[in-house]
């Protein structure tokens, strides 16, 4: 773990091109050990608020932790699963011994919102050894604070619930705009790998070709040049990873939608609806590591 998290935390591409380098990262990068989704995600989704903390977690954690999961029952399936938190601190070495969960419907999850100022859930209180290990403490120190010794996780992933209104906050819906007559334009299902791995999960998508009634009043309501693209609605501003790039590959409309307009991030070809013929986009091109 300790060689993850320095390579995570090492360095922080800047300026514009390493933010589109970024997007075009996500294209291609599968995601795979649940462990590093939930590192990656807490540093994306947050927009780099994490970086300069630098913990480090390396598997020799000597602590023995109680977990409090504080959720809503209106949560189901549609919240950020915090299972995965818990894989990252079972992958350090801490000992788990105990985990219960809470919901603010009932008096208990009531009085822990309260007493610990929780405005977003499902959120995570740790009591035990959370001041035990150096490591454990930096590594919490970067995601929340402790009150009445009790680590309360506040860098809470989207979607959640906000507390106070009971609103779902971070559902996103996209809408792909194909085009059928364009057999050799890149496929547009690629967008849905990139926005898993920048931690946004779909909760709708549905397919629209640009001939389309419904493709041709998209196009004209956000004044679309190019195809295939996608129009992301909801709340993808609670995604701080999108919004932080998103002036580099795309557009916001006024109603706050996402709108994606540098098709030439895609590395293939597209349709030019302007100039009505088919472009080839150059291949995106990498900086080797060093």
């Amino acid at each position: 773990m300790a060689k993850l998290f320095s390579k995570l935390f090492a360095k922080k591409e800047e300026g514009e091109e390493a933010k589109k380098k970024s997007f075009g990262k996500g294209m291609v990068i599968g995601v795979i050990v649940a462990v590093i989704i939930l590192v990656v995600v807490l540093l994306i989704v947050f927009g780099g608020k994490m970086f300069g903390k630098k913990p480090a977690v390396d598997g020799t954690v000597d602590a023995s932790l109680k977990y409090t999961i504080v959720t809503s029952k209106a949560c189901g399936d549609k919240c950020w699963d915090t299972g995965l938190f818990f894989e990252v601190l079972q992958q350090a070495g801490a000992k788990e011994k105990s985990r219960t969960t809470v919901y603010i419907e009932d008096k208990k999850g009531q009085d822990l919102v309260e007493k610990f100022k929780i405005t977003q859930v499902p959120t995570i209180l740790v009591a035990g050894d959370i001041d035990k290990d150096e490591q454990l403490t930096g590594f919490f120190s970067a995601l929340g604070e402790t009150i009445d010794k009790t680590f309360v996780l506040r860098q809470v992933i989207p979607p959640y619930i906000n507390a106070a209104s009971g609103q779902l906050k971070g559902e996103v819906a996209v809408t792909f705009i194909t085009d059928n007559s364009c057999a050799e334009c890149y496929d547009v299902n690629l967008h849905q790998t990139s926005l898993a791995n920048f931690g946004v999960p779909i909760a709708n998508s549905r397919t629209v070709d640009a001939a389309s009634d419904e493709g041709k009043s998209l196009i004209e309501k956000y004044n679309i040049t190019k195809v295939p693209t996608i129009v992301i609605s909801g709340q993808p501003d609670e995604y701080q990873s999108l919004k932080s790039i998103w002036a580099t590959v795309g557009k916001v409309a006024d109603d706050g939608t996402y709108v994606f307009t540098n098709l030439d991030e895609m590395g293939g070809s597209y349709y030019d609806l302007e100039k009505k013929k088919v472009v080839e986009a150059a291949p995106a091109t990498d900086t080797p590591a060093e």
